[in-house]
This record gives C-alpha cells, sequence and structure tokens, in this order.
C-alpha cells in the first residue's frame, strides 16, 4: 500500500511547490517576446507589460518574476545608457535565466523529495496485536 500512495504524494507535491499551475514563469513570457520583437530593450518592455498583465489578473505576481523583471529592466537602462552592448545583455540575461530556471528546479526537486519522505515515515503502517501488546510498523 505504501508504494502505490508514494508517487501521488510527489505529484501533489510537485503541484505545491510550483504553485498554479496556470501562472506562466517570467521567463517563458520573455521567451514569447524574444521571438516578436528585434532588440533587447523592445524584448523587455515587452516582456515586462506583458508579465504585469498575466499576474495582476491571476493575482499571483511572485517575487521570483519581480526579481526577473527587475533585473531585465537593468540590463535594458545598462544598453540604452550604451554601458554594455546588446550581445553583452543578451548573453547576462540568458545565464541569469538558466540559473534561475535551474534553481527552480532544484527546489521543487527538494521540496517535492521532503514531502515524499515525509509521507512515507508517516505513512499507513500495518498494525499487529499479539495479546494486550500492538506493534505497528
Amino acid at each position: 500500500m505504501r508504494k502505490l500512495l508514494l508517487p501521488g504524494v510527489v505529484v501533489v507535491a510537485a503541484f505545491a511547490v510550483s504553485g498554479c499551475a496556470s501562472v506562466t514563469p517570467a521567463w517563458k513570457i520573455y521567451d514569447a517576446c524574444a521571438r516578436q520583437t528585434t532588440t533587447f530593450v523592445d524584448m523587455v518592455q515587452c516582456g515586462k507589460t506583458q508579465r504585469t498583465a498575466t499576474c495582476e489578473k491571476a493575482q499571483n505576481c511572485s517575487t521570483l518574476g519581480d526579481a526577473f523583471v527587475q533585473y531585465a529592466d537593468g540590463l535594458a537602462m545598462q544598453v540604452q545608457n550604451h554601458e554594455i552592448s546588446e550581445g553583452e545583455a543578451r548573453t547576462r540575461f540568458a545565464q541569469y535565466k538558466t540559473q534561475v530556471i535551474s534553481d527552480v528546479r532544484r527546489d521543487q526537486t527538494v521540496a517535492a523529495a521532503g514531502i515524499a519522505a515525509g509521507a512515507a515515515a508517516s505513512g499507513p503502517k500495518t498494525c499487529t496485536a499479539i495479546g494486550n501488546t500492538v506493534n505497528c510498523f
């Protein structure tokens, strides 16, 4: 019985960690904008506008998404001020996005493993009564 319950707990844990499945992560919104625009600054403006509209509508603007927007805005400002090139901004943005996605996946895996381990530790037990003694495993 324990083995049948554990996969279900992992699935529930994955949804619990990722939040509402209908909210699109900020980086996916920015990826869509990258396909629709030609400059980095335009992509950032599109991403910020679309992400804000999406998360405010769902009333679920995450701090991670807010930080993602702020990082992109900072890079766009540096491009506009001619402090870095468009290519450098795209490179830094790609590195940041890769790190954020990696961190999110790691956190989801750790949380799911912790929930699954807790469920296994407190999961169903088999109890056997022998006389006045009850042993549960």
